[in-house]
């Protein structure tokens, strides 16, 4: 398998993986919504809401960061990286992408073990909702790890091209209408 194919295959999982973040986000908004209505106007307080939308922050987070991320269209200091020189861009984007490739990788690790070690004792969460505590905390090693390959594809793109941080502008403005990016909105 080429890496092209490796690369848009991850590319529309991620997709579809912040497509569910921004479902998720959404229902966050609804029983927000909801609890402040029933709350302030028929005094009826769901207190379990907190911790539902506490979980789905993190859901909300670790899913939609891979896509952000290989879109370009995540926080980032660009006035810094307009005015280097091309090669100093492409090595200070290597070193970066290196840097968090290793970040990424060691909290995939670290809290796969932590995750595992959920699972395994059947750890509870201490809050309204006793659910296992491997369900709000396992998108996380899962989430790192697709972090982990997006830093991985666009550090193969930093090496590629001539000038990463053009294709990068380039394909972070396609798709600002439809947030598809120029390949899959053609």
């Amino acid at each position: 398998m080429s890496f092209a194919r490796l690369t848009l295959g991850f590319e529309r999982f991620s997709a579809v993986l912040a497509a569910f973040a921004a479902i998720l986000a959404l229902a966050m908004s609804l029983w927000i919504s909801y609890d402040v209505i029933a709350r302030n106007l028929f005094g009826i307080g769901s207190p379990w809401f907190f911790d539902l939308s506490e979980y789905a922050l993190v859901w909300i987070t670790f899913l939609a960061a891979p896509w952000v991320l290989l879109q370009d269209r995540h926080v980032r200091i660009e006035i810094l990286v307009d005015i280097l020189p091309v090669r100093l861009q492409r090595l200070l984007g290597i070193v970066v992408c290196i840097l968090a490739i290793i970040a990424c990788g060691v909290l995939a690790w670290r809290t796969g073990i932590a995750a595992f070690e959920y699972f395994d004792r059947n750890v509870m969460m201490p809050r309204i909702w006793r659910i296992p505590r491997i369900l709000p905390y396992c998108v996380i090693p899962f989430g790192s790890m697709m972090l982990t390959f997006a830093f991985c594809i666009r550090l193969v793109r930093y090496l590629s091209l001539s000038d990463p941080e053009a294709a990068f502008r380039t394909a972070a403005s396609a798709g600002q209408e439809s947030g598809l990016s120029g390949d899959e909105g053609s």
